[in-house]
C-alpha cells in the first residue's frame, strides 16, 4: 500500500545543481525573505533557498522524503518542514515568497490556494506544465482567470525547461510560471473579491458580456457604461481587453 501511495505522489525532480543555482539566484529571493517550498522531494531546490533566504518553510506529503529532509537539514535553524498535504496547509501570515517544483496532477489547485488567499505570496515561482502556465499567464489572449487576477498580479514565464532537465524525464513540456503581487494594483487590493465577483458575472454562461451583466446591474448604468466605453454589446467576455474590464467595473460599480 505504501509503495502505491508513493507512486501516486511521485514527481519529476530537477537534478542539475548548476541549473537550480541559476534559477534561484536570478529570482527576487534575498536574505530577508521567508520562502515556502511545496513538495521539496530530494531537497535540491531547498539547498539553494537556504543559502539565499532568511527562512525556508517546506511542506512534504511523502513520508520518505519528509524523513530524509528532516535529517539532512537538521543542523539548519532556518529550515522548518511539515509532513502535510499542502492543500490542507495553513499559509503563512507573514510576508513570504514561493519557489517550488510542484506535483503536476494538482498544480491548478495549488495555484488557486496561493493566489486566492487573503495573504498571497509577494512573489511566486512554480515549475509546472507549459500548457497550463501559458493559459494562466495569457500572454496572447485574456481568459477569465487572467482577467480576474491581473489587476493584482504580474504574470510571466520565468524559464523554459528541456524534458531532460528532470529525472525521470518528463513526457510534457515544462516551464516556471511566475506571478508577483503588483506594488500598485490596478484596482485597490481590498476590492479584490468585489471585482472578481464582477468578472464572474460578466463571463456568465458564455453569452455576450452585456447580456450577462444585465442580470445583476441596472440597465441604465450598463447602457451608459457600454456607450461611454464604446463596447460592442455583442462582445464575448474573453475578447474584451483587461483595461476595458477595469474601466467597465469602475463605471458600473
Amino acid at each position: 500500500m505504501y509503495r502505491i501511495q508513493r507512486k501516486l505522489l511521485s514527481q519529476n525532480f530537477l537534478y542539475s545543481r548548476k541549473l537550480v543555482t541559476s534559477l534561484v539566484g536570478n529570482s527576487s529571493i534575498g536574505k530577508n525573505d521567508t520562502v515556502l517550498e511545496i513538495g521539496p522531494g530530494k531537497g535540491i531546490i531547498t539547498e539553494q533557498l537556504l543559502k539565499r533566504s532568511k527562512k525556508v518553510i517546506a511542506v512534504e506529503l511523502d513520508r520518505f522524503w519528509y524523513d530524509y529532509l528532516r535529517i539532512k537539514f537538521d543542523h539548519n535553524p532556518n529550515f522548518c518542514i511539515y509532513h502535510q498535504d499542502f492543500l490542507n496547509f495553513s499559509l503563512p501570515k507573514e510576508s513570504y515568497k514561493v519557489f517550488a517544483n510542484i506535483p503536476f496532477p494538482i498544480e491548478g489547485q495549488i495555484i488557486r490556494k496561493l493566489i486566492d488567499d487573503s495573504n498571497p505570496p509577494t512573489d511566486c515561482y512554480l515549475v509546472m506544465v507549459k500548457e497550463l502556465a501559458y493559459r494562466l499567464a495569457a500572454p496572447y489572449k485574456e481568459n477569465q482567470f487572467s482577467i480576474t487576477h491581473k489587476p493584482f498580479f504580474d504574470f510571466s514565464i520565468y524559464h523554459h525547461f528541456r524534458k531532460t532537465d528532470f529525472t525521470p524525464m518528463t513526457s510534457v513540456d515544462s516551464v516556471i510560471l511566475r506571478f508577483a503581487k503588483r506594488e500598485n494594483c490596478l484596482i485597490p487590493f481590498q476590492e479584490r473579491e468585489k471585482y472578481q465577483k464582477f468578472v464572474e458575472y460578466g463571463f456568465g454562461q458564455g453569452l455576450p458580456i452585456y447580456r450577462n451583466l444585465k442580470r445583476y446591474f441596472s440597465i441604465k448604468n450598463i447602457n451608459s457604461a457600454f456607450q461611454t466605453l464604446r463596447i460592442n454589446r455583442n462582445l464575448k467576455p474573453s475578447y474584451l481587453p483587461l483595461n476595458k474590464w477595469i474601466e467597465l467595473y469602475k463605471k458600473i460599480d
